[in-house]
């Protein structure tokens, strides 16, 4: 593949791992575990972690579509990111509530961590390049 194409399959995942993110707002229509038993300042941490990843992700997608080179650096710390919370929630590490994971966040969480890996890979290739 070149660049080129790289560059636009990084932005089209990155948007579309952070339009996954959007229906999973801790506490809202799919993610209906109580969080009330975490400290407020680890759930609003948590909160701020994922906004922040998923605007982050539309910045990055718009650099390489622009052509910027170092978006695929910043594509796989993104990607790397998203493994890192979808990872602990899927392995119960955080956030630890006493409500099950739901469903529906389960499979868009398998859904989101397969995607985040592809991104990873294809951000490698980017950098490689």
């Amino acid at each position: 593949m070149d660049q080129s194409l790289l560059a636009t399959v990084i932005a089209a995942l990155l948007v579309w791992e952070a339009l996954l993110l959007i229906p999973m707002v801790p506490g809202k229509l799919i993610d209906t575990r109580d969080f009330s038993p975490l400290p407020r300042w680890q759930y609003n941490s948590f909160n701020v972690y994922l906004t922040s990843l998923g605007l982050a992700s539309l910045v990055v997608a718009g650099f390489a579509m622009a052509g910027q080179h170092w978006a695929f650096v910043a594509a796989l710390v993104l990607s790397l990111g998203y493994i890192a919370v979808f990872a602990a929630d899927l392995g119960a590490v955080f956030p630890v509530v006493p409500d099950p994971l739901p469903v529906q966040l389960l499979v868009l969480e398998a859904i989101a961590l397969a995607s985040a890996g592809v991104i990873a890979v294809i951000a490698i290739q980017g950098v490689r390049l």
